[in-house]
């Protein structure tokens, strides 16, 4: 074979190798908007109705009354962006007035409020002195961190609330059963928030709150100790003298009430007797204190504000002015019969009904 032919050969060329198509995973598909929460509370309250945990008494009331639940839940969640700009507002304001230094002002105010009308709020005081002594400071440390995690709950379940895995368009939360659904946010919570932290939290406050509660017990108690012993002291004279004088004068057949009737009678007065020695004792505590803290921070007021220069530490003025304020306060609590005129008790509403509860936490 010739030199020419031999160059004229093709070369064998190496096949190239073709690359393998690697699966990569699909972005988690979104829709637009998510479901109303009045969808998503319909579906929550069905969940409960169909379980076995929920009381047969309620079912068919809840079950009629499922859809305006869940519209007043809807209402209430398009009023979240104004209550959210009213907030936002109201911190701009607070910034604003920040040069006035309100955070001596508004002491004083709740200082004067305690000195005029603290015997109104008896069981309020003591569960704030009581909640002071119990780990105020971890209390409030606390419940930041269960804010922290609710609102990260909050988050991660709104995401999760406009998934659409299967790229129909619908989010994921409306195609599942209802039962589904409340498994698939239980196991979001479960996921979102560490155990140990919020355990931790939950237990410090349940702490402070038993705290509280058995401080006010211990004054109920004993409340209602002297109440009986105010009762054991009058009851023997009754006894002796008022009960033979009446008898004769009650049908042989119901003269078997006669010592049950006066005996109750004497303790429900008693025991009245003894809560207005109470009131009058926290209406005196809540006088001193409030007038001290109105004091001290009017004047602690007018030398940052350069109004007025004075050390509350080289004077008395405080004091007398203090303790000449919780005396008129207390004259005034105790001449108007402990009750709040109006607009204050308008003003003050929330502060009674927090009252009210806690009364019936300590008496239950």
């Amino acid at each position: 074979m010739s030199e020419a032919e031999d160059t004229n050969t093709p070369t064998p060329v190496a096949p190239v190798a073709t690359p393998i198509p690697v699966a990569t995973p699909a972005a988690t598909a979104t829709v637009t908007t998510g479901p109303t929460t009045e969808q998503l509370v319909k579906k929550y309250l069905s969940a409960f109705t169909e379980s076995k945990t929920c009381p047969d008494a309620i079912k068919p009331h809840l079950v009629k009354f499922t859809p305006q639940i869940a519209s007043a839940c809807q209402k209430a969640s398009e009023l979240t962006p104004y209550l959210q700009k009213a907030y936002n507002k109201g911190m701009e304001t607070w910034e604003t007035l920040k040069p006035y230094k309100l955070e001596l002002l508004l002491p004083s105010m709740i200082g004067f409020v305690m000195c005029f009308f603290g015997g109104s709020f008896l069981t309020l005081i003591a569960a704030v002195e009581a909640f002071k002594l119990c780990g105020y400071e971890n209390a409030l440390a606390n419940i930041k961190i269960i804010i922290e995690d609710v609102k990260k709950v909050i988050d991660v379940s709104m995401a999760d609330d406009k998934k659409d895995d299967d790229h129909d368009g619908t989010a994921d939360v409306l195609q599942v059963s209802n039962v589904e659904l409340v498994k698939r946010k239980v196991l979001l919570i479960l996921r979102t928030v560490d155990p140990v932290r919020i355990t931790n939290a939950i237990t410090a406050i349940n702490a402070g709150f038993l705290g509280v509660i058995a401080t006010l017990k211990l004054q109920f108690a004993k409340t209602i100790t002297l109440g009986n012993a105010i009762a054991d002291t009058i009851e023997a004279p009754i006894d002796r003298y008022v009960i033979p004088k009446v008898e004769p004068h009650i049908p042989e057949d119901y003269r078997k009430w006669i010592r049950p009737v006066i005996s109750y009678s004497i303790r429900s007065v008693a025991i009245s007797i003894a809560w207005f020695i109470q009131r009058v004792i926290s209406a005196l505590h809540s006088a001193l204190r409030g007038g001290l803290m109105c004091s001290r921070n009017i004047l602690k007021y007018l030398s940052v504000m350069k109004i007025y220069e004075l050390d509350e530490k080289d004077t008395y003025m405080d004091e007398v002015v203090g303790y000449g304020l919780a005396a008129i306060g207390l004259i005034f609590q105790l001449t108007s019969g402990f009750s709040l005129p109006f607009p204050l008790n308008i003003l003050l509403f929330p502060f009674s009904i927090v009252e009210y509860i806690l009364v019936w936490f300590v008496a239950k």
